[in-house]
């Protein structure tokens, strides 16, 4: 029985795929061009630099303001005939003096909030080199997959024509060309199967990199990992972006309190304010200058202020609680992943085990059938178990690899720095120094951000 189009078509798609003469792509090179062109991490660098001017607005804030404004006035009178012009302008500039310390709780609490962005970016920045990591073994997965697909039609196309040729001489029955034959267009639809696998990878690729993949290579050892899951759980508490971001929000909430408390307390605000005026009647010239100064205190605003007030400390206590539950998640999730990665490291072993024994088996089966000791049956079944342990050990050395770095992921630690992968990741001061102008306004308050930043790491 000869191959049709479509597998010789789909022999060819592989062969391109693994050719020596392509571009040959390293896992490396995949996490770099993820990195660098994933849209998910452009979405998240944007959202940081907006969060950045919220601190230069909170800064703005407790700033002096100055206003200016120019006017120009035509009367006609009718009926005394006469035209008036008038001609004023102002400059106004206002001082704010006390706010209950409401000012400088907001700048902290947005640089909190930067701080927070941050994580949230480290966040997206694990998930994106995760991703690209599955997508670079389930395609060499599932050529290999595609190939041994490709290798049993081969295989059982060869049965076929060797039962026919045996039983065209008396040596089996019209059952042992039919079980052949039925495993053969098996064995196609598998074919089939992978290959529509291997396409949903390769589109995963493409979404996760950015391009075709094209000769992948043989990634190297995986990388190094704690030698218990307790010892992994320790580094994650102590690095994931999701509890230190939470960390952060907490912060922030805390300060969201102390501002609903200090709207409450009495306001003062100084202005200073230069007119000049000029027109065609003599009362409506001459300069005027003024200097004032403003207190307030509201008295009552329905309940507004305590309800914040309130609202406030519920989402600070909603924030601590989010906090512990983020600890006991990334707790659950680092057991999690380390157990399901020491189990596939020991199932790879296992695996090669099983691959030798089938193969051993299945040698056999066809020597003994030659000499009628074995069925045309006990062949197909030895072709499938050795198809079928192939298979288990290419999807277990996949998981092994994958599951390593899920572990690295659980743990905080999946990053370009922490991989070294020889490019220099997305820098957030570069872009807060340059909206906030470290060197320009609160120099004292910015080393305070700067020694939060060292403690974190961050």
């Amino acid at each position: 029985m000869k191959l049709s189009s479509t597998l010789q078509i789909t022999a060819l798609g592989v062969a391109l795929l693994i050719s020596p003469a392509a571009y040959a792509t390293t896992l490396t090179d995949a996490l770099i061009q993820a990195y660098q062109t994933n849209p998910a991490l452009r979405v998240r660098q944007s959202g940081l630099r907006a969060t950045d001017e919220t601190v230069r607005q909170a800064k703005g804030r407790i700033q002096p303001t100055v206003s200016t404004s120019v006017t120009t006035n035509h009367a006609n009178n009718a009926t005394a005939n006469t035209q008036t012009f008038t001609n004023s302008a102002s400059l106004t500039t206002a001082i704010p003096i006390y706010a209950g310390g409401t000012g400088l709780r907001r700048i902290e609490q947005s640089r909190y909030n930067v701080l927070a962005g941050r994580q949230s970016l480290k966040l997206s920045e694990q998930e994106v080199l995760l991703s690209a990591v599955t997508a670079y073994m389930d395609v060499r997965r599932d050529i290999r997959n595609v190939e041994l697909a490709l290798n049993s039609v081969k295989v059982l196309t060869e049965e076929v024509r060797a039962a026919s040729e045996r039983f065209e001489v008396g040596e089996v029955t019209r059952t042992d060309v039919s079980q052949a034959e039925s495993r053969l267009a098996a064995s196609e639809s598998s074919l089939q199967t992978s290959r529509a696998d291997l396409q949903r990878s390769i589109n995963s690729y493409i979404a996760a990199v950015g391009s075709t993949p094209k000769n992948l290579r043989t990634p190297p050892a995986t990388p190094s990992l704690p030698k218990s899951g307790d010892a992994a759980e320790a580094i994650a508490i102590a690095k994931h972006p999701t509890i230190l971001q939470q960390q952060f929000i907490v912060k922030a909430a805390e300060k969201d309190v102390a501002i609903a408390r200090g709207n409450k307390s009495p306001t003062a605000s100084a202005s200073v304010s230069l007119s000049n005026s000029s027109g065609s009647a003599t009362s409506t010239g001459g300069s005027n200058s003024s200097i004032g100064l403003t207190f307030g205190q509201v008295i009552y605003q329905g309940g507004q202020l305590n309800s914040a007030e309130r609202q406030a400390l519920a989402s600070l206590d909603q924030a601590k609680a989010e906090l512990q539950l983020a600890g006991v998640q990334i707790r659950q999730n680092v057991q999690s992943a380390y157990a399901t990665w020491f189990a596939s490291k020991a199932t790879i072993q296992s695996r090669k085990k099983q691959v030798s024994a089938a193969q051993i088996a299945f040698e056999g089966a066809s020597e003994e059938a030659k000499l009628g000791a074995r069925t045309t049956l006990d062949v197909l079944n030895s072709e499938q178990d050795l198809l079928q342990a192939r298979s288990n050990l290419v999807a277990a050395i996949r998981n092994e690899y994958v599951n390593a770095y899920t572990v690295l992921s659980t743990m905080g630690l999946l990053t370009v720095d922490h991989l070294k992968l020889g490019i220099s990741s997305y820098n957030p001061d570069k872009n807060y120094k340059k909206v906030n102008g470290a060197k320009k306004f609160g120099s004292k308050r910015l080393k305070i951000f700067d020694k939060i930043k060292k403690k974190t790491g961050n």
